[in-house]
């Protein structure tokens, strides 16, 4: 694994408070930094935003505000399984955040050294993140990013979820654009995958990926292919099983494709209460913590990455299409469209259906013996008919106009 040197430069310092030590972590969207708070004289961790490689110019305001929604997002959460947020600064234009620095690896570097976990310890891991998600939610914020490198646990037995990133509040605007999306491939939900609605919904996928890579010591997704493919298997392929087990259960509860069909956080907490083992600091032993995870790039699996959606296929025949599934871009004009319906210009004009017969008027109706006249005056009394009285009247006028008619005629006829 490839390592990012840790400077020491003991001269930079981050609006005129924040003292940068040394690199605890480097990954696509930032660097983590160890530092110290000369107000208020303590350890802190500050974490600096990098641009993904990828991202156009015009896109990096937006991913700068994409940090301080990270901010506002972990602000209003107070829960023992978040990472505390202390402060957020601005630096030439750029945000820094400022959280609890935890002496602590991450779950991504406890599973590449220890291959998978105990049934204890994916328990303790998956009840944690749940209550983390269930604070998280409450407040109307969907993580989106669930995964074992934004997972750290401590010597201490703390876990705890962060990195709220690309956090969305549910009360904002989406700063979603089409063809770009941000997420790790291999933990990323289908319906975020494929530009759908994301509601927290996502994030129990994320907790059942996090789960089976702790249980089976690798991704749910191949992981060293090439980052769309990858996707694509999560949209298009079929789910992988875990090993059987206590907790095969519960990820599979949380890995259906359908969002609606996951097992809820707190069907999740209850069923593996009985798994947890205390006291819990004794879970991880020292050994864990001997290789530290400072100064490591994360790995293909637990990267966000800025990638390509995957277009949503079109049903197959008789199947069952999801009620909140996404239109394709541009699903055409409506079967019931007619000449003055408005249609985009990049598409082209729909073919036009053959015109039907000209139907018959009133007038066409009655013979040509009838004074024009008397015709109108019926079919202008035929329009105004809205209820049974009016038909009443209608059919005794009718009635009358008609005997007229016919005794004018026959008059007529008699008279030569």
């Amino acid at each position: 694994m490839e390592r990012v040197s840790a400077p020491t430069d003991d001269r930079r310092l981050v609006a005129g408070r924040y003292r940068l030590r040394s690199v605890l972590g480097s990954g696509s969207m930032g660097t983590v930094w160890s530092a110290y708070d000369e107000f208020l004289h303590r350890p802190v961790a500050v974490k600096e935003v990098r641009m993904p490689h990828g991202v156009p110019p015009a896109r990096v305001t937006e991913l700068r505000e994409r940090t301080l929604r990270e901010a506002r997002a972990i602000a209003v959460l107070s829960h023992p399984n978040v990472v505390i947020l202390h402060d957020v600064v601005l630096e030439h234009d750029d945000p820094y955040v400022v959280m609890e620095l935890l002496p602590s690896r991450s779950l991504a570097g406890l599973v590449r050294q220890a291959g998978r976990l105990t049934v204890a310890q994916a328990a303790a891991v998956g009840e944690a993140v749940a209550g983390a998600l269930e604070a998280a939610h409450d407040a109307g914020i969907t993580h989106r990013d669930v995964k074992p490198g934004n997972v750290l646990v401590s010597d201490d037995g703390r876990i705890k979820l962060t990195d709220f990133g690309i956090a969305r509040n549910v009360s904002e605007a989406t700063m979603t654009h089409t063809g770009m999306m941000l997420g790790s491939p291999a933990f990323i939900a289908p319906e975020v995958a494929t530009g759908g609605p994301v509601t927290y919904t996502a994030d129990l996928w994320g907790l059942g990926a996090t789960l089976f890579a702790a249980t089976e010591g690798r991704p749910p997704y191949d992981a060293d292919g090439d980052p769309l493919e990858t996707v694509v298997s999560v949209v298009q392929g079929d789910v992988p099983r875990p090993s059987p087990g206590p907790l095969a259960p519960v990820i599979r509860g949380l890995m259906m494709k359908k969002p609606s069909e996951r097992m809820s956080l707190a069907e999740v907490r209850r069923r593996l209460y009985p798994l947890l083992a205390e006291p819990r600091h004794l879970l991880f032993p020292p050994e864990l913590f001997a290789e530290s995870d400072v100064g490591r790039v994360r790995d293909d699996a637990s990267a966000t990455r800025v990638i390509p959606r995957v277009p949503t296929l079109a049903p197959e025949p008789e199947a069952e299409v999801e009620g909140d599934a996404a239109l394709a871009a541009d699903p055409g004009p409506l079967p019931f469209a007619t000449d003055r319906t408005v249609t985009p210009a990049s598409s082209p004009p729909a073919p036009r259906a053959p015109s039907p017969p000209p139907r018959r008027t009133a007038a066409d109706r009655w013979p040509d013996w009838v004074p024009r006249r008397h015709v109108e005056m019926l079919t202008d009394l035929a329009a105004t008919i809205t209820d049974r009285r009016s038909v009443l009247l209608a059919v005794a006028a009718v009635v009358f106009v008609v005997t007229a008619a016919l005794g004018f005629a026959l008059t007529r006829i008699l008279a030569g």
